[in-house]
């Protein structure tokens, strides 16, 4: 469990991961800057997962929301992203 200052504070240590569609095999990792965990949390709509451990999929509306964290462009046409904590 994350303490209230944990959850207030910023996220650290989160990947986006792209994914091949056709062989499923990892092309892409962008590394987030550094973010309030709770525009994360808010994005991903994530009410139970506390630390945000587990992968969560990037579609092309939250790829533009997180475009600022990132310094390459999230191509969602041409991989799955997922979001993960890699720390």
């Amino acid at each position: 469990m994350v303490s209230d200052a944990g959850r207030a504070g910023l996220a650290r240590g989160f990947v986006l991961q792209g994914f091949d569609r056709e062989t499923e095999e990892l092309r892409v990792e962008l590394h987030l800057k550094p973010a309030p965990i709770e525009r994360l949390r808010s994005l991903f709509d994530v009410g139970d997962d506390d630390a945000m451990a587990n992968a969560y999929p990037l579609d092309a509306a939250r790829a533009r929301d997180l475009r600022d964290l990132v310094s390459e462009r999230i191509d969602t046409d041409k991989y799955d992203f997922f979001l993960q904590h890699y720390a």
